[in-house]
């Protein structure tokens, strides 16, 4: 079993007027985030969003923390935890490759 311990922040899923993802705010969240020393970045978490957000904007979100959460050597800075509430588990899994 995983030794889960440490700091684990839910992520705010901001959007523009249009409904798309600001993934340049995400990004500056999750490097505020792994600045001040949280250990795993959980998009998509228990903040009540997720039910409200299509599979793109879905993606997008997951997409860019994992961007942020990558130093330029492709190395994480830190872990990524993508909520799944069990409610929504037969739809569309996310699938990212980096």
């Amino acid at each position: 079993m995983a030794d889960f311990h440490g700091v684990f922040p839910y992520l705010v899923s901001p959007l523009d007027a249009g409904g798309r993802i600001r993934a340049d705010v995400l990004g500056r969240l999750c490097d505020d985030l792994i600045d001040s020393g949280v250990h795993v970045l959980t998009p998509l978490g228990s903040t009540g969003e997720f039910a409200y957000l299509n599979q793109a904007q879905r993606v997008c979100v997951v997409q860019a923390t994992v961007e942020a959460a990558a130093t330029l050597d492709g190395c994480c800075r830190s872990s990524i935890a993508a909520a799944m509430p069990s409610r929504c588990s037969r739809r569309q899994p996310i699938s990212l490759r980096w």
